[in-house]
């Protein structure tokens, strides 16, 4: 008899019961945030993984360029543009796109600045393995074809080759 008296005591009494509910409902909060923090985190280690690779891919194919500038020459100059010939090969497993040219005449007498194309418009592609002759006009007056010119061509991948003409 006086068990079953407590047993209803404990059932009326009900002061215990709001603080166990209190304590169920912030663990539940918190593991919720928990989990959006985690969830949050894992996002942007997966965006850095995804940077980091696509990173060292553009890495690997700015190594994997190989431009090689055969028999460049020189015509015109003296009033009209130098028009500047040569064969364009890719030794390299990548395509190439040729993106800028720079003309420096290295006459010590003439001390012109240097001309920079774009080649943008022409679009000079080069698939691996592809061999091209090219005939670029560049207007640089005050030189001649039989000057000594720097020629220095820009991929895209910000590779750079410079060749001498003429000397």
């Amino acid at each position: 008899m006086a068990r079953s008296l407590r047993r209803r005591s404990i059932i009326r009494n009900r002061r215990g019961y709001s603080a166990l509910i209190a304590t169920i409902i912030m663990v539940l909060v918190v593991m919720f945030l928990f989990y959006n923090v985690y969830m949050f985190m894992m996002n942007r280690d997966t965006d850095l993984q995804n940077i980091i690779s696509r990173s060292q891919q553009l890495d690997a194919d700015r190594n994997a360029e190989i431009l090689t500038i055969l028999n460049p020459a020189t015509s015109g100059g003296s009033g009209f543009p130098i028009v500047v010939t040569c064969t364009l090969v890719n030794s390299g497993s990548v395509p190439i796109q040729v993106v800028r040219l720079w003309l420096k005449d290295l006459n010590s007498v003439s001390n012109l600045p240097a001309v920079t194309i774009s080649l943008m418009s022409q679009n000079v592609v080069l698939q691996p393995g592809a061999s091209a002759p090219r005939s670029f006009q560049v207007s640089m007056p005050g030189a001649f074809s039989s000057d000594t010119f720097a020629l220095s061509l820009v991929s895209s991948r910000g590779n750079s080759l410079t060749r001498r003409i003429n000397g």
